[in-house]
């Protein structure tokens, strides 16, 4: 290795550098992203839930009031 050779490797190790900071910079981005989105999954999945249990009151609710309207004013 000749002395000459010494600037170019030390700017190949330069450019590396800035590649590996480049990647790792890519890559904590990526997982603030997976962060954000399992946050806003969270949300949904706990909204879905709420809502399906709002459904199925409203719908134990509804099958009551038919049994008691039914009961009280028999058809027929």
């Amino acid at each position: 290795m000749h002395h000459h050779d010494t600037p170019e490797i030390m700017l190949a190790i330069g450019r590396l550098e800035g590649k590996v900071d480049a990647l790792l910079q890519m890559q904590r981005m990526q997982e603030d992203q997976l962060k954000n989105h399992e946050g806003r999954l969270r949300e949904l999945e706990h909204s879905k839930s709420f809502t399906m249990g709002i459904a199925a009151t409203v719908g134990a609710i509804a099958s009551l009031l038919t049994h008691v309207l039914f009961k009280l004013f028999p058809q027929g």
